[in-house]
């Protein structure tokens, strides 16, 4: 019967270590459980509601996304999260204030669904900038796109038709996005930014420029700049980037708020990660799911897992869910019940 719940998850991705944003929310913990005493659902929601400049900070895989679509992805009463993509666009987008001004600027005429054969010219040209689409596309665009009703979008769609032309100074790009944003506001919502993919820069190596000059022009230049909006902001933060003093300085100067992902201290807490995963992918009426973790994995390769997230996996959930991914298909091709220890030990890579 177990083996039959594994090859169930298998068939459904249940462990994507990476799986599309949407999903994300639904397979969050809140960290309360995780670690007493920590509550950076309430901070978030409570710091986005009052329009706050807010960092989320922990290592890569850790849970920033997560938390983020968590607490910004649902329909929040009273708030309007934009999802704002940085990561894959040009360096002279993304160290430019007028250009990720004109970003934000695309952000919303896409979500407004304006007319696509309208914006044919790349975004940041150097003979004039036209309302054009991103070069990274993302589903959604948006956390919680509810927010935007029908007159919103024909209030943003009438501030800025297709084919407009984009003012040539940062100045003025920032007073468009004031005004698109206060137009946000008078429907007594809050516009929060979000920048959640920053992080990702690291990553990057391969780029013209270094993850490290990227992530200094972002929090050094930009993000200051957007401090004279009418919105709160949200970015993820790599706790590499605070090792910086130069950029630790930029965001303690440009955030309000720092909200740290706590590390999982107990197996109990790991655990309670993985199940989230089984119990969202298993019919709570099938009478073999009744204690889907032990069905899936026992508790000695639980501790086994939680002792690599600790050392080799330095506290990267992402990587601990790709193990536990490989390890259940490597179950079902022996045909075991169950994931063990040394099914744990044969996944890692």
């Amino acid at each position: 019967m177990s083996l039959r719940i594994l090859r169930e998850l298998q068939a459904a991705h249940a462990f994507d270590p990476s799986p599309i944003r949407l999903d994300l929310g639904a397979y969050h913990v809140p960290f309360g459980q995780l670690a007493p005493g920590t509550s950076p659902e309430e901070r978030l929601i409570g710091a986005a509601g009052r329009g706050e400049r807010v960092a989320i900070v922990g290592r890569s895989g850790c849970g920033k996304s997560s938390l983020i679509q968590h607490v910004l992805g649902p329909a929040v009463p009273e708030i309007a999260p934009i999802l704002v993509p940085v990561f894959g666009e040009p360096a002279t987008i993304v160290t430019s204030v007028q250009a990720v001004a004109g970003l934000i600027i695309q952000t919303l005429v896409d979500h407004a669904d304006l007319d696509d054969r309208a914006r044919t010219q790349a975004l940041g040209s150097a003979s004039t900038r036209r309302i054009v689409p991103s070069t990274t596309r993302i589903s959604g665009l948006t956390l919680g796109g509810g927010w935007m009703n029908v007159g919103i979008q024909a209030d943003l769609k009438r501030q800025v038709p297709p084919g407009t032309d984009l003012p040539r100074t940062a100045q003025a790009t920032l007073e468009v996005v004031h005004q698109l944003l206060a137009t946000i506001q008078r429907d007594r919502l809050m516009p929060v930014l979000v920048f959640d993919d920053t992080d990702r820069w690291l990553r990057n190596v391969g780029g013209t420029v270094s993850p490290q000059d990227l992530a200094l022009a972002f929090f050094g230049r930009v993000l200051p700049e957007l401090r004279q909006l009418p919105t709160g902001v949200v970015v993820a933060v790599h706790t590499n980037y605070l090792k910086d003093p130069q950029l630790a300085n930029h965001l303690r100067a440009s955030v309000e708020t720092l909200i740290e992902i706590p590390e999982l201290a107990s197996e109990e807490a790991l655990g309670k990660v993985i199940h989230s995963r089984i119990v969202t992918h298993t019919s709570p009426d099938d009478p073999a799911a009744a204690a889907p973790l032990r069905a899936v994995i026992g508790p000695s390769a639980v501790s086994h897992l939680h002792k690599r997230y600790q050392n080799e996996l330095r506290g990267d959930l992402r990587d601990v869910l790709r193990t536990v991914h490989v390890a259940v298909t490597d179950a079902c091709n022996g045909g075991f019940d169950t994931v063990t220890p040394d099914l744990i030990e044969q996944a890692a890579w």
